[in-house]
């Protein structure tokens, strides 16, 4: 699937480990690049309306490829942030297609 105009309508800051963290410390990250992307949720509403305590949102997010993304980057959209589950890059397409769970700061 080709990207069309007007496809990629939200903004999404990729942050990186920040180099230097060494063992025992907090991981910190920084914001590596804000790109453009197409955005779909998949919160679980059965289970929040259930209890369950996963119930934090999943998101599929598919941008250009970018190299920047990789395993160990968190996500920013709209306020919140969410760590790469998994990911897939269709060089063909042009693209990168990743699932992240929204990480909930206590």
């Amino acid at each position: 699937m080709a990207y069309q105009s007007g496809f990629l309508h939200q903004r999404v800051t990729i942050k990186n480990k920040t180099d230097g963290t060494t063992f025992g410390e907090t991981t910190a990250y920084t914001d590596a690049a804000t790109v453009w992307a197409n955005i779909s949720f998949t919160k679980g509403m059965k289970a929040l309306h259930e209890g369950a305590l996963d119930a934090y949102d999943t998101v599929i997010v598919r941008m250009r490829y970018n190299t920047i993304v990789n395993r160990d980057s968190h996500l920013m959209h709209d306020g919140k942030e969410y760590q790469i589950q998994s990911f897939h890059r269709d060089y063909q397409e042009n693209i990168i297609q990743i699932t992240a769970t929204e990480i909930v700061k206590h």
